[in-house]
This record gives structure tokens, sequence and C-alpha cells, in this order.
């Protein structure tokens, strides 16, 4: 009879899938902010600058 993971097993999973996610979040937002700050540097419109991020990271 196969067992399932351990409890450790599943913290460590866990622990790791939540680390993941919080460096790619912030990440984004970085990524995000720096992509935006610049295009506006170099004039382009406010909604032109938020949407060139998500087409560039996306």
């Amino acid at each position: 009879m196969a067992e399932g993971p351990s409890s450790a097993e599943r913290a460590i999973r866990w622990t790791t899938i939540a680390s993941v996610l919080v460096l790619a979040a912030v990440a984004a937002v970085v990524s995000y902010k720096h992509t935006y700050l610049l295009v506006r540097r170099y004039g382009e419109t406010s909604w032109t600058a938020a949407l060139l991020p998500v087409s560039v990271d996306g």
C-alpha cells in the first residue's frame, strides 16, 4: 500500500509554493513599475504606459 507524503514533506511543499508566489509577485510589481516609468519618461500617454508592461511581461 502506497503512503502519501509525510507532514514534513507537505510543509516543505507549501512553504516552497508560498515563497515562489511571493517572489513572483514582488518581481511582477517591480518590473511593471520600472517599465511604466520608463515608457512615461519617453513621452507615451498614461494608458499606453499602463498597457505596455502587460504586453511585455504577459
